[in-house]
């Protein structure tokens, strides 16, 4: 016997799932997100349609490049463009395009709450001289993890490894480290004096050719075998876009906070809702 699915009636709830028999309407789901997240969602779009307009209207145009360089700092310590967006879909639920337009926004808002803040040259000057070695390049390390509970288990990993098994595959079945294992043991990028990781696991790592393997090595109340991917030494960082990056955060310092810079914007442009009087300001 087959059955043909009818159309719901026009002004007909939809159902869109059903659990015991029991559907659940397309206005009941969409109901349920707007009471969780509705405010949030729409005050969202108010900023973000606010912020666009004071830009146009102060002249504030951001650029790709700077979106670019915004994005590479959020990168740094992932151990590739993938897994950064990977992570951001993970705990975000933003797609690569989200990010993007995200950090566009968030640029721009900046941009705005500092465009009447301005900052000397002799503040910067001040400011590097007191933080000098935030801006000098440091030798990162490209490593992969296997973590085990004891110092006995992680001698049988060197065991296995040296007989040629495979790194990553070892990871995904021995390594106690959960987030590492799914990735074959890849833990990214880290500084040379990292200040979560033992010194001694980074002197090690940094004494090692690419594709050494070194172990065990104690990490807290648990053992590590490690193998060096890579090796990073960072280009020294343009002068100018340090200088340029040292005075938006210190303009930032002296803004208004960013929150109260949207709520400023959406009372000056006559935001108004008609939904709920508990989404107003």
């Amino acid at each position: 016997m087959s059955i043909l699915k009818g159309e719901a009636a026009e002004g007909e709830p939809k159902d869109i799932a059903t659990a015991g028999g029991q559907p659940v309407t397309d206005r009941q789901w969409m109901d349920e997100l707007k009471k969780k997240h509705g405010e949030e969602v729409l005050l969202g779009l108010l900023n973000h349609i606010v912020v666009d307009k004071e830009a146009k209207a102060l002249g504030i145009a951001v650029t790709d490049h700077e979106v670019e360089q915004e994005l590479k700092r959020s990168m740094a310590g992932y151990s590739s463009e993938q897994q950064y967006y990977e992570q951001m879909q993970a705990e975000l639920g933003l797609s690569k395009e989200e990010v993007r337009e995200e950090t566009l926004y968030r640029l721009t808002l900046q941009a705005v709450a500092t465009a009447s803040i301005t900052i000397s040259e002799n503040e910067i000057d001040d400011y590097l001289a007191q933080n000098s070695e935030r801006f000098t390049p440091k030798k990162e390390m490209q490593l992969s993890i296997i973590k085990v509970a004891s110092y006995n288990e992680a001698e049988k990993v060197m065991d296995r490894l040296e007989q040629g098994e495979n790194f990553a595959e070892l990871a995904k079945e021995l390594s106690i480290d959960e987030e590492s294992r799914q990735h074959g043991g890849n833990i990214g990028t880290v500084e040379e004096d990292d200040p979560f990781w033992p010194e001694d696991l980074l002197k090690t790592a940094a004494g090692l050719q690419a594709g050494d393997i070194a172990g065990p090595l104690q990490t807290g109340d648990t053992y590590a075998v490690i193998r060096l991917e890579s090796i990073i030494v960072p280009e020294q960082q343009n002068q100018a876009e340090i200088r340029e990056q040292v005075r938006s955060e210190l303009a930032l310092e002296k803004a208004a906070p960013l929150q109260q810079v949207e709520s400023d914007l959406r009372a000056k442009y006559d935001t108004a809702i008609y939904i709920d009087n508990s989404l107003q300001d």
